[in-house]
């Protein structure tokens, strides 16, 4: 049985054991008047920022459409948004002061794995939902991947998903054989990621050349890409943050590395093309979104977008708006602020019409969407070309 599929058995029988963790917490926000707090947490002037404004210029737009067409049944949403910094115990301290001190109903989180790690067991005991880009898996399954953590959840696919989905494309569309790995390892989703192409490839045969690592804050690559250069690889599997992308890519140029093809992270979407060097170095990249960036359903937002921010957005906005669409969904379908009712419509909310889905769906036992397809993207000096929507055989069979 497949690495992406080994669990199932498990998390079904999980559901049968997690329901004393789900009877704790859940404390109830008193009140049925006034405005609906929903609290967020992200980076806006760290290392991370890049991400973290765009998930938060996503939330602004989307409570601000949401009160226009008059809140949730008549009540306005307030959204209070702290600076997290990119540290883990920072966030900690902002989910428990959204918690008990703004009286937030649901909190929705960064596009950062090691934050909602580091929340998971705080929200588990003060029981208020923690909904955000938390793509490694363990955020919402335990460090096994077979305990369903309560109050966490994910808006898109996993990085277990987008792992598989770049590495079959060099597997089966672009038919390469021989593969190296560099991948952040203080980066929870980064990690996650690498991990699952490397499980990946050596179910399905693809030689691993070599594995490099590096860290968020490397300045300095030349010795992992050398490394790399001389294994023989095809291809790249860059499981990297924007930041990192930009450095390894920016060095690889300098070195000559211009024959290689990369694929892996998402965050080779934009800006990534607008941080590096030279057009140049940005090219012979291929990687998954799970979003049409050209899709006619985000034309309004991006002209709003740009007249607010002065800036085009990024997949992460366009998935921070619909993070609190589906949040807005859940507070409806609960019909109150109780947080605990908030945590059982979320889990079990389907058919919720978003920027990227039709029928966006929580599957209640992992508390990970359900049939969120994925694009991928092809980037040639720059420019960003939509390669049309791709699903391996791998997750087909």
């Amino acid at each position: 049985m497949k690495w992406f599929f080994k669990t199932a058995v498990v998390l079904i029988l999980s559901v049968l054991v997690i329901g004393p963790a789900f009877a704790g917490g859940g404390r109830q926000q008193g009140g049925d008047t006034g405005p609906i707090i929903i609290g967020g947490i992200t980076d806006l002037s760290a290392h991370g920022s890049v991400l973290g404004v765009a998930t938060a210029n996503g939330w602004d737009m989307a409570v601000n459409d949401i009160n226009a067409r008059g809140g949730i049944n008549g009540r306005q949403i307030r959204l209070i948004t702290y600076d997290s910094r990119s540290d883990p115990q920072e966030a900690i301290s902002l989910y428990r002061r959204l918690v008990q001190v703004d009286n937030a109903s649901i909190v929705v989180g960064p596009p950062f794995s090691n934050l909602g790690l580091a929340v998971a067991p705080i929200a588990r005991e003060m029981g208020v939902v923690f909904f955000g880009q938390f793509g490694d898996p363990r955020v919402m399954l335990g460090e096994d991947l077979n305990t369903l953590n309560p109050y966490m959840f994910l808006v898109q696919p996993s990085a277990i998903e987008t792992g598989i989905i770049a590495g079959g494309y060099m597997h089966e569309v672009l038919g390469l054989r021989r593969g190296a790995i560099l991948h952040t390892i203080d980066h929870a989703y980064c990690f996650a990621q690498g991990n699952a192409f490397i499980d990946y490839a050596r179910e399905v045969g693809i030689e691993l050349t070599t594995i490099q690592t590096n860290r968020q804050q490397d300045l300095d690559m030349t010795v992992q890409l050398t490394a790399i250069r001389n294994s023989g690889a095809e291809f790249i599997f860059m499981a990297n943050p924007t930041q990192a992308l930009v450095v390894a890519v920016n060095q690889m140029h300098q070195m000559g590395m211009t024959n290689m093809i990369l694929t892996g992270s998402l965050d080779f979407s934009t800006p990534f093309e607008n941080l590096v060097s030279t057009p140049a170095a940005a090219s012979r990249i291929f990687y998954p979104v799970n979003l049409d960036m050209e899709a006619p359903e985000l034309a309004e937002i991006t002209r709003r977008h740009i007249q607010i921010y002065r800036s085009e957005p990024t997949p992460k906005t366009w998935i921070g708006y619909d993070t609190i669409l589906v949040a807005e969904a859940a507070i409806r379908k609960a019909g109150s602020t109780d947080r605990r009712a908030i945590r059982d419509a979320l889990a079990t909310i389907s058919g919720v019409k978003t920027l990227i889905t039709d029928n966006f769906t929580m599957n209640p036992r992992t508390h990970m969407p359900l049939g969120l397809e994925m694009c991928m993207y092809n980037i040639e000096n720059g420019v960003q070309t939509n390669a049309g929507w791709f699903v391996p055989r791998y997750l087909q069979e």
